[in-house]
């Protein structure tokens, strides 16, 4: 029994280091760390200002189109 419990708790332990050290950009091929919301600095400014410029351009049709 205290065998199963070292080996349980050494798999524990490197799942908790693998999934804590994995913090790449979700980006794929991108191997920069984390900045915000999964993504590096370069590619968090990239999704966000193609988030401002879709809004703008859905407001400027919605107000063209009525």
């Amino acid at each position: 029994m205290k065998k199963i419990a070292v080996v349980l708790t050494t798999l524990a332990m490197a799942a908790c280091l693998t999934a804590c050290g994995s913090a790449h950009c979700k980006e794929s091929g991108c191997e920069n760390e984390v900045y915000q919301d999964g993504y590096c600095e370069y590619h968090y400014a990239i999704h966000a200002a193609e988030e401002i410029v879709g809004n703008a351009a859905g407001d400027i049709m919605n107000s063209l189109l009525g």
